[in-house]
């Protein structure tokens, strides 16, 4: 009984060691403000980590903006970070960070995501994103025919008032009853 219990200890032991170390390669990536303006400026980071048995060789870091197009010549909104290094295996990590230009022609979006492609060796493509907000300018709204509007109100006010003050005035009245007398008693002949 002793020595089944030693070795399911010993088994559940390494069971657990094998469970506590994940092998994994992942890319995060954030910018740095809560929200941009149209024309502002911002870096973009990346941070890489191996936590892979292997090194694993990275060629490039790919970058494509939510307002990535292609205008009138070539594209904007993406960048291509060379890298062509090893990322040691076992807690290695690689972080780089990119600057960007939020455009103001119209192209940037409210809400969106910047995409992060990963180019390796071993891996392939491994790729993330990294939510990003773009302030729209503030929408005027112009009222037309304003003074016919509270012209309609104000006649609108005075006529409640008017009908409330009638029915304060019937209600706080009363009914009036009318007096009735009595004859006097006639007199009893005799």
């Amino acid at each position: 009984m002793l020595g089944m219990t030693l070795f399911s200890a010993i088994l559940f032991v390494s069971l657990t060691r094998v469970q506590a170390a994940p092998e994994e390669f992942n890319v995060y990536a954030w910018v740095d403000k809560l929200q941009y303006s149209p024309g502002d400026s911002g870096t973009l980071y990346i941070t890489i980590r191996n936590d892979l048995d292997d090194e694993v060789y990275v060629y490039n870091i790919t970058i494509i903006y939510p307002w990535h197009a292609y205008v009138i010549d070539r594209w904007e909104g993406n960048t291509t970070i060379e890298i062509k290094d090893v990322i040691k295996r076992e807690g290695g990590v690689l972080n780089k960070e990119s600057t960007f230009e939020v455009p103001s022609n119209g192209r940037a979006i409210d809400l969106g995501d910047i995409g992060v492609y990963v180019y390796t060796d071993e891996l392939g493509l491994e790729q993330t994103t990294a939510p990003i907000s773009v302030a729209n300018p503030p929408v005027h709204m112009v009222v037309k025919d304003m003074d016919m509007w509270m012209t309609s109100l104000v006649v609108a006010v005075v006529v409640c008032t008017i009908i409330l003050a009638i029915v304060v005035f019937l209600s706080t009245r009363g009914t009036r009853m009318s007096r009735v007398v009595a004859p006097p008693p006639k007199a009893k002949a005799e």
